[in-house]
């Protein structure tokens, strides 16, 4: 958590050449570290916690809470009922944003360029065949589906009324809780190349990390113990906007107390 730290004090802060940065006060995250979390409040959320996860996962993630517990934390259970939307949320808003914003690697002005190219259209089509992969593929090739005339009200502009409604759960337990405590994945590791074939599976995978995302969070994973085969099980930290420090000082914590690895 001290390299975490240290990066996020460098890195926070305006930057004048970053229309994006926040002109906003950089906390004390070192200052954040001091391995107590008594009187915090921190929340479970029950959506994370359905017959989808992995009970090892779920034991897991659940002990780490009892961790808190027993550091003085208060640990309550709470809702985000609008959570059952966000995968799906996520996956339309990032695939138009890849759509969009992809295009301009054209071979032209940056980037890889193909060669062999007969005219224009044939540089466009091999730079962009040869240079993006598969994954990538299918996220243009969707994105600029739900972008298209007569489907953009129906997938890209629900997708983002949706994510207006996730905003507002989160907004709305940030009221009574310091941070929530959730698996970082509902399953542990699969074997390289498992699921290759299956992105849809691969996709389902990140249910619990997507709405941070879509919700503009700060959230931290970490190791919490692991499963019956050795593999390492993750527990999220995910705290209000611009709350860096607050998911520190509770990962710290939980990393002193020895439930939390590198």
């Amino acid at each position: 958590m001290k390299d975490c730290a240290t990066v996020l004090s460098a890195i926070c802060g305006k930057d004048a050449k970053d229309s994006t940065s926040l002109s906003v006060p950089t906390p004390d995250f070192m200052g954040a570290l001091t391995g107590e979390c008594k009187g915090m409040k921190i929340g479970l959320p029950k959506e994370y916690f359905s017959d989808a996860v992995d009970p090892a996962v779920r034991d897991a993630v659940l002990s780490a809470a009892k961790s808190y517990e027993a550091m003085g934390a208060e640990v309550a259970e709470c809702t985000l009922p609008m959570l059952d939307y966000a995968l799906e949320a996520y996956y339309l808003i990032s695939s138009a944003e890849a759509s969009s914003n992809l295009a301009r690697y054209d071979g032209v002005r940056y980037g890889f360029r193909a060669e062999g190219c007969k005219d224009l259209e044939d540089l466009f089509l091999k730079t962009r065949s040869e240079g993006f992969g598969k994954e990538v593929k299918r996220r243009i090739m969707l994105g600029t589906f739900v972008l298209s005339s007569g489907y953009y009200d129906a997938y890209y502009k629900k997708a983002q009324q949706t994510r207006t409604l996730i905003c507002q759960d989160f907004a709305r337990v940030f009221e009574s809780f310091d941070c929530i405590l959730t698996p970082t994945s509902p399953c542990t590791a699969w074997k390289f190349g498992e699921k290759s074939a299956d992105p849809v599976q691969m996709y389902l995978a990140d249910i619990c990390t997507v709405s941070v995302n879509i919700a503009g969070l700060p959230a931290l994973s970490m190791p919490c113990g692991t499963d019956a085969a050795g593999l390492p099980v993750g527990v999220q930290l995910i705290g209000g906007r611009l709350r860096d420090d607050v998911i520190l000082r509770a990962a710290y914590a939980l990393e002193q107390n020895g439930k939390g690895g590198r």
